[in-house]
């Protein structure tokens, strides 16, 4: 184990997916599905955290299951909504260099699922519920 095995940046998913904020939702739909994650950090074109899409953001733009659109009108509306439609801007974020139990209280105090983990505004990875049971797991042999 790392030195101080206790910082987000050694739990954390380098690198994650991101997506912009003028893609479509259909897209970060897509992208989420085939890199099987249920959150994009959304970014500028200079590489910056403006927010977060997570899935349940996708499903709650989405049209009602008891709408009477057409297949082809939803997924219109799918690759015409852009993400900034349905994303969270200015996500909580946590640095690479913070503790784990900092990142436990920011997702506890938000009740949200994952952070970003942010370096001088850029994403360098993402922390998730997953990730920090697999710390827990890890910690408790």
């Amino acid at each position: 184990m790392p030195p101080d095995s206790s910082q987000v940046q050694h739990w954390m998913t380098p690198n994650p997916h991101t997506c912009h904020s003028e893609d479509s939702l259909a897209d970060a739909r897509d992208l989420m599905a085939e890199y099987r994650c249920r959150r994009l950090p959304v970014v500028n074109e200079s590489g910056h955290l403006i927010g977060i899409v997570s899935l349940g953001d996708l499903r709650q733009a989405a049209p009602s299951t008891v709408s009477t659109l057409s297949l082809f009108e939803i997924n219109y509306f799918w690759a015409k909504l852009p993400v900034s439609d349905a994303m969270t801007p200015d996500p909580v974020t946590v640095a690479p260099d913070s503790s784990i139990h900092t990142a436990c209280r920011f997702m506890l105090e938000n009740r949200i699922g994952g952070l970003p983990v942010v370096a001088d505004r850029k994403v360098v990875g993402i922390i998730t519920t997953t990730d920090l049971l697999r710390f827990v797991v890890e910690h408790s042999s």
